[in-house]
């Protein structure tokens, strides 16, 4: 399982470099950070969580089609009193509405911990609300599954942030 994980961040990851320029929606691209709180539910052998901490991160929201965005992102917050480190890559559904926007979609990607490099998949929900033209806020929750050996740790990413469009 671990991996068949890697392997597919790899080639997400590939596929996001091979899209052209031409197949991009017309909605602008998005780089944006974020505040919040990393919430892991039990531990692991290898990883003891320590309860609740506090989560920063960046994202790059590329807009594929107006309704489907592809989000690299980098996570740090604490497991224990260690630093843990989400490299994540969102499939996000966006369903764009009057005043504000909902999305939710589908996360792999790969956890550091420590000596640790473990694959992580997940699904995040959130919503984006424009303060701009080019400035937009968000708030969203991720749940995430860290598969550490033949163990598993679920971790929940509660943020909000603001996302600047160029």
């Amino acid at each position: 399982m671990k991996r068949f994980t890697i392997l597919a961040v790899v080639l997400m990851f590939a596929a996001l470099a091979c899209v052209p320029l031409a197949a991009q929606s017309q909605t602008p691209v998005g780089l944006g950070v974020s505040l919040g709180t990393a919430i892991p539910s039990g531990s692991t052998q290898n990883i003891q969580s320590g309860g609740m901490s506090f989560n920063w991160g960046f994202y790059v929201n590329i807009p594929l089609i107006y309704t489907f965005h592809i989000t690299p992102s980098a996570e740090l917050y604490k497991l224990q009193d260690q630093n843990a480190t989400d490299i994540d890559l969102a499939f996000k559904f966006i369903v764009p509405l009057s005043s504000f926007a909902l999305y939710a979609g589908f996360v792999p990607g790969l956890t550091a911990f420590s000596t640790i490099l473990d694959p992580h998949v997940g699904i995040v929900a959130g919503a984006t609300f424009p303060l701009v033209s080019n400035l937009d806020i968000f708030v969203q929750g991720k749940y995430n599954v860290i598969f550490d050996g033949n163990q598993n740790l679920p971790v929940v990413h509660l943020n909000a942030g603001i996302l600047f469009k160029f």
